[in-house]
C-alpha cells in the first residue's frame, strides 16, 4: 500500500541517509529493484505431511509482492536488500492460512565483468509469520552462501547451501535442518524458460497425524516425545503435531512463458519425499515418512 506523502524519491533520499552512515557506502549511487507480484493457485496433496493413510489434501490461494535496492559497495561488490509480504489461504483446513512479512539481505561478489563470471553470495533472510492455528505463530530465519553461474547463453546455474531455523509459539514447532540446494534454468526462447530443481535436507520437520491407530500413535509418541501437541489446524478430528528428525528429498520442475518484459505465466511441479530418523519402537520408519506432491499455477507481474 502507497502512503500518501511517500514517493520513490522520497524512499531513495531516506535510504540515502541512513547508509551516509557507513564507511564507503555514503557516496553509493542507489537503484531500487522492480516491484514484483505473485498470485498463485497451489494444489497439495499432504498438507499434513503426514505418513502413507494420514495425508490431507487442500488447494491454496497464495499472494506475495516484493521490491528492494541495490546498493554497490566496490567494483566488485554490492549489497543487495529485499522486502517481502503476502499470504495464503486454504481451501478446507483454513487453520493453515497465514501472513508473512519480511526482508532478506545479500553481499554480492563478482571477480569479473567476463558474462561467464560466477556471482557469489552471503544472504540472511527472516520473516514473521501469522497463522490462524496460534501453534504456529513465529518466525523463520535462513542464512547460507550462494552462487549464481551462467553456464551459455541460455543456461544459468544456482546453488545454496543454507540454514533453516523456525521459531513457533510452540516448541514443536521450533525447528533446524541445513539445505544443499541446485537449480537449472534453461531459455528455451525469449518468451519460455523450463527449470529443474533438486534439494537435499537434514534435520527436525514437523508432521500432523490422527489417533486412530493406536499402535502408530504409541510409535510416534516415542519417538517425538516431548515435542507433540494436539493440532489446533484441524477440527476434524484429533490430530496431534509432531517433530523429528528427517532427511528429505525435494525436486521442482517448471515451466515460464513471457508475455511481456513485465508478466508471465508459472506452471510447476513439486515433489517431497522425506524419511524419517531413527524412529523409536513400535514406529517404524515407513510410519513417519511422508510424501508430497504439489502443483502450482501462478502469474507473475513486474511493475
Amino acid at each position: 500500500m502507497r502512503h500518501a506523502g511517500i514517493t520513490r524519491s522520497g524512499l531513495r533520499a531516506a535510504a540515502a541517509v541512513a547508509l551516509a552512515s557507513v564507511p564507503g557506502l555514503a557516496h553509493a549511487e542507489i537503484e531500487f529493484t522492480a516491484v514484483r507480484v505473485e498470485a498463485a493457485y497451489t494444489s497439495d496433496s499432504n498438507v499434513t505431511r503426514g505418513p502413507s493413510g494420514e495425508a490431507l489434501k487442500d488447494h491454496i490461494l497464495g499472494l506475495r509482492a516484493s521490491s528492494g535496492l541495490l546498493v554497490p559497495v566496490s567494483a566488485r561488490t554490492r549489497l543487495v536488500f529485499q522486502g517481502f509480504a503476502g499470504g495464503e489461504k486454504f481451501s478446507t483446513y483454513s487453520g493453515l492460512s497465514h501472513n508473512y512479512l519480511g526482508g532478506q539481505g545479500d553481499f554480492q561478489f563478482r571477480p569479473s565483468a567476463e558474462f561467464s563470471s560466477a556471482t557469489y553470495a552471503v544472504f540472511a533472510r527472516t520473516s514473521a509469520e501469522y497463522y490462524e492455528s496460534n501453534l504456529r505463530d513465529g518466525y523463520r530465519y535462513v542464512y547460507g552462501v550462494s552462487v549464481l553461474k551462467p553456464l551459455t547463453d541460455r543456461l544459468q546455474l544456482f546453488g545454496a547451501l543454507a540454514q533453516n531455523v523456525s521459531d513457533g509459539r510452540s516448541v514443536v514447532f521450533d525447528t533446524r535442518s541445513t539445505s544443499l540446494r541446485g537449480n537449472l534454468d534453461w531459455a528455451v526462447s525469449r518468451w519460455d524458460t523450463v527449470y529443474l530443481g533438486g534439494e537435499y535436507r537434514t534435520g527436525e520437520s514437523v508432521s500432523t497425524a490422527s489417533r486412530i491407530d493406536p499402535i502408530k500413535t504409541l510409535g510416534r509418541v516415542n519417538t517425538a516425545t516431548p515435542y507433540i501437541i494436539q493440532d489446533d489446524a484441524f477440527t476434524d478430528t484429533t490430530r496431534d503435531a509432531y517433530r523429528i528428525k528427517t532427511n528429505a528429498l525435494l525436486f521442482t520442475l517448471g515451466y515460464n512463458r513471457a508475455f511481456s518484459a513485465g508478466q508471465s505465466l508459472d506452471l510447476s511441479w513439486r515433489r517431497v519425499q522425506a524419511t524419517a530418523q531413527d524412529p523409536v519402537s513400535p514406529a517404524t520408519a515407513s510410519d513417519l515418512s511422508y510424501l508430497v506432491d504439489q502443483v502450482s499455477l501462478a502469474y507473475l507481474v513486474r511493475f
